[in-house]
């Protein structure tokens, strides 16, 4: 994960931390969990096209 991705994700958790209603509250959850998620999802797209790459180099 990258620093400005964790920077956002913290920034995120921050205004969950604060804010002003349940609702808004669980939103922002939402979006941060989501973020992270999505994150984790695209590192292991990188991990597989690697693989791929490693394979097709070495054929």
């Amino acid at each position: 994960m990258s620093n400005e991705l964790r920077n956002k994700l913290h920034e995120l958790q921050e205004l969950s931390t604060h804010a002003p209603d349940a609702p808004t509250r669980a939103i922002i959850e939402a979006l941060r969990l989501q973020t992270a998620i999505l994150n984790e999802r695209l590192f292991r797209i990188e991990l597989q096209l690697s693989e791929v790459t490693k394979r097709t180099d070495t054929a």
